[in-house]
């Protein structure tokens, strides 16, 4: 009997196979033409090896960047942060101020000779180009196993670019390109890889593009697991992102946070400096940090970091709620109730707030502000629960005081503390005004500055 959806799948089956093979047939002459001028994988080898003693920071493990897999996990070596600043698009070649020294591009550096531009070929740049493509590369094998042909393409794109003569990436290029309905682009791969063409180099707004775009589809992959918290995961993706653009600070606050959230504190406080030093006036990284430190029990630096992070962005009522909090866990709380004020005049119809205020006036027995703020709250949202019950509370807590307390509890000192009145609900002891709140009431995750993807990129 026939069966659409049987025939379908197998349909895209022979397809798929048919590419496979005719990839598999074009390893032949692509291998044939590089054994006869060294293969590349033994030249990339040879470079490694090179590498290894000429530049110890350019050959570090980068299994801590793979994708994280229990079926498959593949090493390479991990490229060295290139600090080089990269020529914006449409800006001038010529500009010294603009182009500077590459040694992480396809083995040629930019000096400068009788005021010139001149391009000239550097063996530990050239070596290290040969390693930066083969990481690329194995790279792209491993998305091909998980089917994700767009991040696949992403990274054979990324091998091309720094071995622009690597044939084995434009067979594997040819391959993706006919899966993803780009025949043409299949064809100029596919002749580059039987000597029927020649590979052209990316020019330096093309890479400036490519790195854009690679950082952020790392980036984005780095959030869906993040969301998913498998942190492996998305520190290793986070990892990939900077490997194309190493100084972005976004990214490394990102991956700061993910670093945290795996316990891994102290990487993640070097990461949150390296952050701050790349981008000093990023009132996020500023908050996140303060977060960590707080966590770590260093409360005056923590408290230090978030005035900083609401200096720096003083139009941000999360940030003001997190400072709030923060005075709160001090037992500051007239600065406390200060920021709260501040968080809701930016934010006047948040239920939440009003009641959070109400809260901190409690605790620093102003209990007439406590009522006004509970009021605000209901008038904002009549189902607002907790100013509803803590206005009952201390509705109740009157009734007693002026009906008068029973001697067993005129004897308690318990019952009569300084500071903000207990209350009681069936006789038992309920508050949990002195309690701070985390984070205010703003969202169920109310530290909006502590997130993984606060700041897109």
């Amino acid at each position: 009997m026939f069966d659409p959806l049987v025939s379908q799948k197998r349909s895209q089956s022979v397809f798929i196979a048919v590419a496979l093979l005719a990839g598999t047939v074009l390893v032949g002459p692509a291998l044939a033409d590089t054994t006869k001028s060294g293969s590349v994988s033994e030249t990339a080898s040879k470079a490694t090896s090179e590498t290894k003693e000429t530049t110890a920071q350019t050959s570090t493990a980068s299994d801590a960047k793979r994708p994280v897999n229990d079926q498959k996990q593949k090493p390479s070596t991990e490229a060295s942060a290139s600090t080089s600043a990269k020529a914006a698009p449409g800006a001038s070649v010529d500009n010294p101020a603009i182009i500077k020294t590459e040694q992480a591009e396809i083995g040629e550096k930019a000096v400068y000779k009788d005021g010139r531009l001149v391009r000239e070929v550097d063996p530990a740049a050239q070596q290290l180009a040969q390693t930066q493509a083969l990481d690329h590369f194995d790279l792209s094998r491993f998305y091909f196993g998980q089917f994700d042909l767009k991040m696949c393409e992403l990274e054979l794109e990324a091998a091309i670019m720094y071995m622009p003569t690597m044939k084995v990436a434009h067979r594997d290029y040819c391959v993706v390109s006919l899966l993803t309905g780009h025949p043409m682009r299949s064809l100029a791969e596919l002749m580059m890889v039987v000597g029927l063409g020649e590979p052209v180099p990316f020019t330096d707004a093309e890479k400036v593009e490519l790195k854009a775009k690679g950082a952020k589809l790392h980036y984005r992959k780095a959030l869906e697991y993040g969301k998913k918290e498998k942190w492996d995961n998305a520190i290793a993706e986070l990892k990939w992102a900077l490997d194309f653009t190493p100084t972005n600070a976004a990214i490394k606050r990102s991956l700061a946070f993910a670093l945290a959230s795996k316990g891994e504190f102290d990487l993640a406080e070097e990461t949150y400096q390296d952050s701050l030093a790349a981008d000093p006036a990023d009132p996020y990284a500023h908050a996140d940090f303060a977060y960590l430190l707080s966590d770590k029990g260093d409360q005056n630096k923590a408290f230090s970091q978030l005035a900083q992070a609401v200096e720096l962005a003083p139009q941000a009522a999360a940030l003001h709620v997190d400072l709030a909090w923060m005075a709160e866990t001090k037992g500051d709380f007239k600065l406390a109730s200060a920021e709260l004020e501040k968080a809701i005049k930016l934010s006047p119809t948040h239920a939440g707030l009003w009641a959070h205020l109400g809260r901190v006036d409690e605790r620093k027995g102003d209990v007439d502000g406590a009522i006004a703020a509970y009021n605000r709250a209901l008038n904002v949202d009549p189902g607002q629960f907790e100013a509803k019950r803590r206005l009952e509370v201390i509705k109740a807590e009157e009734l007693r005081s002026k009906s008068g307390a029973s001697d067993a509890d005129n004897s308690n000192p318990a019952s009569t503390p300084a500071g903000p009145r207990s209350q009681f609900d069936n006789g038992q002891p309920t508050d949990k005004s002195k309690e701070p709140v985390k984070g205010g009431a703003l969202a169920p995750n109310v530290r909006t500055s502590h997130k993984l993807d606060h700041k897109s990129l």
